[in-house]
């Protein structure tokens, strides 16, 4: 730390001695005309204008040599005594620190080693940084410096900066994606009064002038259906959601997903949907549809298989879960194959839930559609025509069993939902933290009427981790949530 001290020391000195020749260390607006990039494609001879960061500085006697970067790339500029004037030289060389932006103009000229450089005639500090670079910016390896000081990380790693921009690419593309299918985009609450739409733990706070508790969204489903209730029939949004649940390689507190509903679908409709738009995702950040994830090659070429739930733990963990109808009896045996966070209290969908959760999703390599949940872990959905103890849920895994994506038909019996409810009510009762309220005012919304309308969630950060092959959800959020550092 002492040397960090010292450094910074050193560029207040430098900083006080510009400011003493008169020169504004943090101008509020430069000439840059061209890009470093556009800078090296010139031609020799050819005047440019540009502007970045330095990032390394040789000093040869009476010439130096840096690189600059912007975000474009990076360009070596030939800093000289001959073209500068033995001042304007020397001040350059005792006073511009490496993290220093600097605006430059000069010709274009390669080297005797073949490297594009700017021969600068002219020279402008565009900002004075008063701490140094990532140690010789080649890299940035500790992982909490890394999450803590993303610019750093951004700076050092150009991984991370790859990684942020495949993010806003995808997103983009998302949004594209679902304008062109005449879906609007929409902005639902994230303040609420009363959460729901999922089977997850809130955050609460509280608003002052009104007096009342107030909870951040855990999804934005139940409001997205009120639009479908109001006439709208196709919608999304691209919402922050929060759950206050654990903190691991798959999950943030805070999160990013896209959730849209469509009227006059099923969950078929939203199956066939997303062996269109995952492909097409997949090609526009570069990749082929077969790609390596960790250790496996995933191949995401459609159509995927359907499978449902019950097959699918029947075939991993050995069992039938029409075995065990009730609670009591399913708790036993899941006690028995030490599945972890259950206990006696727990409600029979969570059990199955955290069964296939333990023996299932591990297994899951290669794409595929889990289907026809237990309708008790499925409050929102609509039963099964065929088989009243099951649902018209989908789930896409792949890759050691990530979750894609989440979607259903949605119940839009106002009776039903208002059973289902009633039993969410019963469970946290008895002690399950992530079930839903009772909604009265959705209820009333869908007493109203809603038509036949299929619903999906797909999370943008888990997508971005599995594209990336980032071992961590942490590497695709710019900012993840992360425990205060307290000195001591």
């Amino acid at each position: 730390m002492p040397n960090q001290f010292n450094e910074e020391d050193a560029r207040l000195e430098h900083l006080r001695t510009i400011e003493n020749a008169g020169i504004e260390p943090y101008p509020s607006k430069t000439k840059r005309k061209d890009t470093l990039e556009e800078a090296r494609k010139s031609n020799e001879k050819t005047v440019v204008k540009t502007a970045g960061r330095i990032i390394s500085k040789r000093e040869m006697g009476k010439l130096c040599f840096c690189h600059l970067k912007d975000e474009s790339g990076k360009l070596q500029s030939a800093f000289s005594e001959k073209e500068l004037g033995k001042e304007s030289y020397k001040f350059f060389i005792k006073n511009f620190d490496l993290g220093d932006f600097v605006e430059t103009e000069g010709e274009i000229f390669v080297t005797h080693k073949g490297e594009t450089t700017i021969l600068v005639k002219k020279y402008e500090l565009l900002s004075k940084t008063l701490l140094p670079l990532p140690e010789k910016f080649h890299g940035l390896s500790d992982i909490e410096t890394r999450y803590r000081k993303r610019y750093l990380d951004l700076l050092a790693n150009e991984d991370s900066m790859r990684v942020a921009k495949i993010r806003s690419l995808l997103t983009r593309e998302i949004r594209d994606y679902f304008d062109a299918k005449d879906f609007f985009e929409v902005e639902t609450p994230i303040l609420q009064t009363l959460y729901g739409g999922a089977l997850a733990k809130p955050f609460t706070t509280h608003h002052n002038a009104l007096n009342i508790d107030l909870y951040l969204r855990v999804a934005p489903e139940l409001y997205l259906k009120r639009l479908i209730v109001g006439g709208f029939e196709k919608v999304y949004e691209i919402a922050k959601c929060f759950r206050n649940e654990g903190i691991d390689n798959n999950h943030n507190p805070e999160f990013t997903q896209i959730e849209f509903y469509w009227a006059y679908a099923n969950y078929e409709d939203l199956m066939n949907l997303i062996e269109d738009l995952l492909p097409k995702l997949i090609k526009a950040v570069g990749l082929e549809l077969k790609f390596k994830i960790g250790e496996n090659d995933v191949d995401f070429t459609p159509p995927y298989p359907r499978k449902t739930m019950r097959e699918l733990i029947k075939k991993y963990a050995k069992i039938d879960i029409e075995d065990y109808a009730e609670q009591q009896t399913l708790c036993k045996k899941a006690l028995e194959m030490k599945i972890d966070g259950i206990d006696k209290n727990t409600g029979k969908g969570k059990l199955i839930d955290e069964i296939y959760k333990t023996f299932v999703r591990p297994k899951i390599t290669n794409p595929i559609f889990v289907i026809d949940h237990p309708v008790e872990l499925s409050p929102l959905a609509k039963r099964k025509k065929d088989d009243q103890r099951y649902v018209e849920r989908l789930q896409l895994l792949c890759a050691g069993g990530n979750e894609l994506c989440n979607g259903f038909s949605e119940l839009n019996n106002p009776i039903e939902q208002e059973t289902r409810f009633k039993e969410q009510e019963r469970l946290k009762e008895a002690g399950d933290e992530e079930s839903m309220p009772y909604d009265e005012d959705f209820i009333t919304a869908l007493k109203h009427g809603m038509p036949p309308t299929a619903g999906l969630g797909m999370g943008i950060d888990r997508l971005v981790k599995i594209l990336t092959d980032s071992n961590n959800v942490k590497e695709v959020i710019l900012f993840p949530t992360l425990k205060p550092i307290i000195n001591e």
